[in-house]
């Protein structure tokens, strides 16, 4: 018999590959063990699969007894392991799956499971903030850790900056020092910060060796705009910056005040509202360093006002902008939680018309109550005070709309009819329907792109709420960027009726607009009654003296119903004007 004859070179390579293969099959029958990656013990292998592979590669003895060499070498090396060293800090993004505290780790992991499933991320970070117990160490101890880091403690070393950041955000010594506080630091005790410009500021006018916009030294003071950001730089420290606005222009009830929301952010600078004059007091006062945003909201007399920056300190130079200020300016002074508009329509002045709701919500979010009462303070209201569906929660109960923009409310409502071929059922949430005979022949859109505060899906039927066939659907456009949809309707019959669902997307629910907009040939008039190329009173007189049943080409039917209804009183509404 001919025997297998290799050379030197390939007998060790068969050894190595053979060792490797015994090593592989080996740790497959040790890896995963039973026992913590990161404690001794005698058993061989531990109880995370990749992590015990992985040390078992580095050093075999390890798929025979776990000892303290192998749980230093699970502990520098396994990224993703919870307790792991490698995995990183729990207190700031580190891209792996877990972090270094396996309590903190398991805690955040319990309440959102992407954090040990994929990766540990910003909102990883922020639970653990809220969640985890860090060490209790002074500003200023040398063991708290670095004051640019995420370090885990209530402090940082540097007991300067660590007071002026806590100063600003006390959290960051009473719960942890994390990304944010670091971030904080970072402006607060690193020098000088900077000030990006955005697109649409008002540059201040005054140069930098002149001094033109401070009345009481014979200039003028610059006039701003309503929510249009103004920037600006200080000559010296003794510069002193001036712009007016005049509030009596948004006294729009004539009650002599406004509310004002003034935001700033700057290197180091004071900004004081007062009434135009050199000799006034100030109203509404504000400082900012380490471009750390800060703002105050408050009823002020409606007349003309200045807004007064002066740096605080050094000036900072002329080159670069070393603050950046906002006014908004709204008409509400009155109580908030007396306001008339619905607690569960956003709207821009705080508060809502159910007094012990509106409390409620402004309790959990004094911003509802203190500047506007926004689709977060209607959710809300949702959510603690409920409240009835929305008129159109049913398909039989369809919103008829037409050409243009509708605003809708879909909170509270149920969800009805077919599936979805966008979304699958179970992140499909509460819907609202709407009817709408086409009025064009090609082509149209519907969609809620840009004009709802919640994540929608659209979808679109033809044949009625007892016989609905799907046409089309749409749940993310990316165009729309905000999880708002739009649906393209290619071949659109004039007169045909379609039924529009707007559904709330995994837990999505809100308000907004919902918009039809046609691009093909204009369908002749229907709700034009007697033809003279407007809807308008006497073709509503024409629809109201047809009310009831009525033959097949009953024209006053707009939506072929077979009667003449409110239904068709809707239609002929939202057709309303011009043809």
């Amino acid at each position: 018999m001919n025997r297998l004859r290799l050379n030197p070179i390939e007998a060790v390579l068969v050894v190595i590959l053979a060792m490797i293969g015994l090593n592989a099959t080996a740790h497959a029958q040790v890896c995963p063990g039973k026992e913590d990656c990161l404690l001794p013990h005698e058993s061989p292998g531990c109880n995370d699969l990749a992590c015990c592979e992985a040390v078992c590669l580095a050093d075999p003895f390890c798929c025979k007894s776990w000892d303290t060499s192998c749980v230093n070498v699970a502990d520098a090396t396994c990224v993703g392991l919870c307790g792991a060293t490698a995995s990183g800090s729990c207190f700031e993004a580190n891209g792996s799956p877990g972090c270094e505290d396996a309590t903190c780790c398991d805690a955040v992991c319990s309440i959102d499971p992407f954090c040990c499933d994929s990766s540990w991320d910003g909102n990883c970070a922020f639970f653990a903030g809220a969640v985890c117990d860090s060490s209790g160490a002074e500003c200023g101890d040398p063991d708290s850790g670095s004051c640019d880091e995420a370090n885990g403690s209530t402090s940082c070393e540097d007991e300067a900056c660590c007071n002026a950041v806590c100063e600003v955000d006390p959290t960051c010594c009473s719960q942890v020092w994390d990304a944010v506080c670091a971030a904080l630091a970072g402006n607060i005790c690193g020098g000088a910060c900077t000030l990006s410009p955005e697109p649409g500021d008002q540059a201040e006018a005054e140069s930098c060796q002149s001094e033109t916009n401070d009345p009481c030294k014979g200039g003028t003071a610059e006039t701003i705009s309503d929510r249009r950001r103004f920037t600006g730089t200080f000559r010296n420290a003794g510069d002193r910056d001036a712009y007016t606005i005049d509030l009596a222009a948004f006294d729009l009830d004539g009650d002599g005040q406004v509310r004002v929301r003034i935001s700033l952010g700057a290197s180091s600078a004071s900004l004081d509202l007062q009434p135009a004059g050199c000799d006034e007091s100030p109203i509404l006062s504000l400082e900012s360093s380490g471009c750390q945003a800060t703002s105050g909201v408050l009823c002020v007399p409606a007349v003309q006002s200045e807004l007064v920056l002066a740096p605080i300190g050094a000036s900072g130079g002329c080159t670069d902008p070393v603050y950046a200020a906002t006014i908004e300016v709204i008409d509400y002074c009155g109580d908030a939680c007396e306001n008339p508009i619905d607690c569960l329509t956003p709207h821009q002045t705080p508060g809502c018309n159910d007094a012990e709701c509106c409390s409620l919500v402004c309790e959990a979010d004094p911003l509802c109550c203190d500047w506007t009462w926004d689709s977060f303070c209607t959710v809300s209201a949702s959510e603690i005070c409920g409240g009835p569906a929305p008129i159109n929660d049913l398909c039989a109960d369809a919103q008829p709309i037409g050409i243009g923009s509708t605003p809708f409310r879909q909170l509270l409502a149920e969800r009805e009819g077919p599936e979805s071929e966008c979304i699958g059922e179970t992140l499909r949430g509460g819907d609202i329907w709407f009817v709408h005979r086409v009025a064009c022949d090609g082509q149209f859109f519907i969609g809620t792109c840009g004009l709802a505060d919640f994540n929608s899906n659209i979808d679109v039927f033809r044949g009625g709420c007892d016989a609905l066939e799907p046409v089309t659907c749409n749940d993310d456009n990316l165009l729309c960027g905000t999880q708002t949809s739009i649906v393209t309707i290619e071949d659109g019959i004039c007169g045909e009726q379609l039924w529009i669902r707007v559904s709330g997307v995994n837990g999505g629910t809100g308000s907004g607009d919902i918009s039809i907009e046609c691009f093909g040939v204009p369908c002749p008039c229907i709700a034009d009654l007697n033809g003279d190329g407007q809807v308008d009173g006497a073709d509503f007189g024409l629809l109201l003296s047809a009310f009831g049943p009525c033959p097949r080409d009953c024209t006053a039917d707009l939506n072929d119903s077979g009667n003449v209804d409110g239904a068709d009183i809707g239609l002929l509404l939202a057709l309303w004007g011009e043809c």
